[in-house]
């Protein structure tokens, strides 16, 4: 799939690129992916047509004990980015999920899905790693179910891990400022159970 992109009279062309540049291991699954295409208001929110990719990967991380679940954050420059500097002007991270800096686009994409998660179907915090992949666009979350020895510096998918931990230099900054903390987000209710 090819995006195009017309400004001031030149046509710009991104491809897709595949995520993995290597075969993915036999001991990883690729579960489902989300989207992310309907809120442009909060585009990394956790979208109501998430539902059945959610119970999934809850389901399979309840049969599988050992196992672990990798979400990979994917953003595109051309359609998650506005003209407008969202977040530039801004001192502390937007808890509203309205005003977030295009390079934590995908990032938020993982964590809001890991928090969703976490908060409504109980899963361990540590059974969830949110990743991104900077080589593939679009506007979604690949979830992919990996080995239990899987960590922060392994994910078996070779993506960037998304540091959850707000002080990652020395000395910290303020805790509210640049921190992935997770935008809160209701239980999505299946169509047909409101």
């Amino acid at each position: 799939m090819k995006a195009i992109l017309m400004i001031g009279g030149l046509t710009l062309v991104a491809a897709s690129i595949s995520a993995q540049r290597l075969p993915l291991s036999p001991a990883v699954k690729t579960v489902c992916e989300i989207s992310f295409e309907k809120d442009a208001k909060r585009p990394a929110r956790v979208e109501d047509g998430a539902l059945d990719c959610l119970q999934k990967a809850a389901q399979l991380l309840q049969k599988s004990p050992k196992q672990k679940l990798v979400i990979v954050g994917i953003s595109h420059p051309l359609f998650d980015h506005e003209e407008k500097d969202h977040g530039m002007e801004r001192e502390v991270e937007d808890a509203s999920g309205e005003d977030i800096r295009f390079e934590d686009v995908a990032a938020y994409r993982a964590v809001n899905t890991k928090a969703y998660l976490i908060k409504w179907y109980s899963i361990a915090p540590e059974r969830i790693i949110p990743t991104t992949d900077e080589y593939k666009l679009g506007r979604k979350a690949i979830l992919y179910l990996v080995p239990g020895d899987a960590n922060f510096k392994h994910n078996y998918l070779k993506t960037t891990a998304t540091n959850e931990n707000p002080c990652t230099v020395k000395p910290c900054y303020p805790s509210q400022e640049d921190s992935l903390l997770a935008q809160n987000r209701d239980k999505i209710h299946a169509p047909d159970s409101k």
